[in-house]
């Protein structure tokens, strides 16, 4: 059904900003055919297989980060400044949608490989665990780092979030490491909102744009008609749609990029506090089922497997609709499935097509 509506969602965003609807509508319904059929061959392959595999797809991965700095999209870099998107030809993508999966998959199998080297779970065994899953995680961060991906840094730090607390991570380490988390979050604000501040964030090579976003995100409303034209557009937008839906006679409210990062207001607009309520819904529903489906199989991997995924998702719904509605700072993350986007459409194939394959009871 996601597949759909994501569908239905880009016709009405497309339709909204008056381009090119067949274009979009057909370049959407190949990319979640493409999904599909990595989805239906992914299920095949046994999580066994793919934790064994997994050191060998996390240096891929990185490999393919790597091309960045030579073979970066030109088109995509004098929009946003950034070289996030690969480009081979006529086809371009963003590398970190692939290491989504590739580092999930590695931290589940160091994970996993760490228990089974402990016989008693103490302090000190987890500050191991910690230190390795770091030294493995450097140079993902280093490069999302460079690549001044800060959004998607944070949906790593989600996944690894939930892996520590399903793996059972001692109770005190993780009060600590939030304890660091939102002291580092509470500095940062204070860094923004200070010229001093600014001078050292700037030193670090953060740029103008990122905090921008956070002061947009403070008082959206006082800077309406520059840094913050975008979230009060999406709120305007977001108000628009009432309980059912915008009125076929009402004008519709322009909001910049919003068939990617700001795909919910289309929800919103288009279909009221209803269609957006049972979208959210859809979500939670389909987390259910995945984390359902790897319970069923009493298999750690699957589990670990699932849970990492779930809520490297749910982080990402949780800021793209936050940043939406006005609760949180715009950070470019896109909303799973129904934005637009041919890569992450088919990586999220390739993770459903995972976790179809726990209805298998594979060993570890």
């Amino acid at each position: 059904m996601f597949y759909l509506i994501s569908i239905a969602v880009q016709f009405l965003a497309a339709e909204l900003d008056d381009v090119n609807v067949k274009g979009v509508v057909v370049k959407q319904i190949i990319f979640c055919l493409l999904s599909l059929l990595v989805m239906v061959v992914v299920s095949k392959i046994k999580t066994a297989s793919l934790l064994r595999y997994a050191p060998l797809f996390y240096v891929l991965s990185l490999g393919v980060m790597t091309l960045l700095y030579w073979f970066y999209d030109p088109a995509m870099y004098h929009l946003t400044n950034t070289k996030r998107w690969l480009r081979l030809g006529r086809f371009s993508f963003q590398p970190s949608e692939l290491m989504k999966l590739s580092f999930t998959l590695l931290m589940v199998r160091l994970t996993l490989t760490e228990e089974r080297g402990e016989q008693q779970r103490t302090i000190k065994s987890d500050f191991h665990y910690l230190k390795k899953i770091l030294l493995f995680s450097l140079p993902t961060f280093l490069l999302m780092f460079m690549q001044r991906d800060f959004g998607t840094s944070l949906v790593f730090i989600a996944i690894l979030g939930a892996l520590f607390i399903i793996s059972g991570v001692h109770w005190k380490i993780l009060a600590t490491i939030t304890g660091i988390g939102a002291a580092l979050g509470s500095t940062l604000l204070v860094l923004v909102f200070s010229e001093w501040g600014n001078r050292l964030l700037y030193g670090l090579h953060f740029k103008t744009y990122q905090l921008d976003r956070v002061r947009a995100w403070a008082d959206p409303f006082q800077y309406k008609d520059s840094i913050a034209y975008q979230q009060v557009q999406s709120l305007y937008a977001i108000g628009s749609g009432g309980l059912f839906g915008r009125a076929t006679e009402q004008a519709s409210v322009y909001v910049p990029v919003r068939e990617s990062d700001m795909v919910f207001t289309v929800i919103a607009e288009s279909f009221g506090f209803i269609g957006s309520a049972f979208v959210i819904f859809l979500y939670f529903y389909l987390f259910y089922q995945i984390l359902s489906s790897a319970i069923k199989t009493n298999n750690k991997a699957n589990l670990y497997l699932a849970v990492a995924f779930v809520f490297g998702l749910l982080f990402q719904i949780f800021e793209n609709i936050g940043a939406a509605i006005g609760i949180l700072p715009l950070t470019g993350i896109p909303l799973p499935i129904l934005s637009q986007g041919g890569t992450s459409l088919i990586v999220l194939g390739i993770g459903f097509g995972m976790m179809l394959g726990f209805k298998k009871k594979n060993a570890v």
